[in-house]
């Protein structure tokens, strides 16, 4: 019996793409990924990962999207598997994109530093009257 192997396609990154980016911590190193969601030809999904590679001093948080503009892709030496290297791209220009969450959540701490105690109503007995 023949074992089936399935084989996933090439992804190509396109500058300019948007990105979300997954970050993973391992023996203080972080690793960074990005999935990629392939339909195949039965309707189904398959989803594989990526890696990424930024520059030294450069952290990005989990989950975080991107906007890439200069990358390159590159090929090292797997060491399980001399006949199948691993494939990943060097990101050397981004743009992080704020997620709404995070706009609303500065716009409400900014708007909680800019408040005076004049702008605050005190609610007592005598206002309920």
């Amino acid at each position: 019996m023949q074992e089936e192997r399935k084989q996933f396609g090439f992804h190509k990154l396109e500058v300019g793409q948007k990105i979300r980016v997954f970050k993973t911590t391992w023996n203080d190193q972080n690793y960074y990924k990005f999935q990629v969601v392939q339909n195949n030809y039965d309707k189904t999904k398959s989803k594989f990962y990526i890696m990424l590679q930024f520059k030294k001093g450069v952290d990005v948080p989990n989950e975080q999207d991107i906007i890439v503009h200069q990358f390159v892709e590159n090929l090292r030496e797997n060491k399980n598997d001399k006949y199948n290297p691993i494939h990943y791209y060097q990101i050397i220009d981004f743009e992080e994109v704020e997620s709404q969450e995070q706009i609303q959540r500065d716009a409400f701490d900014e708007y909680r530093e800019n408040l005076d105690e004049l702008d605050q109503v005190n609610i007592d007995d005598s206002f309920l009257d």
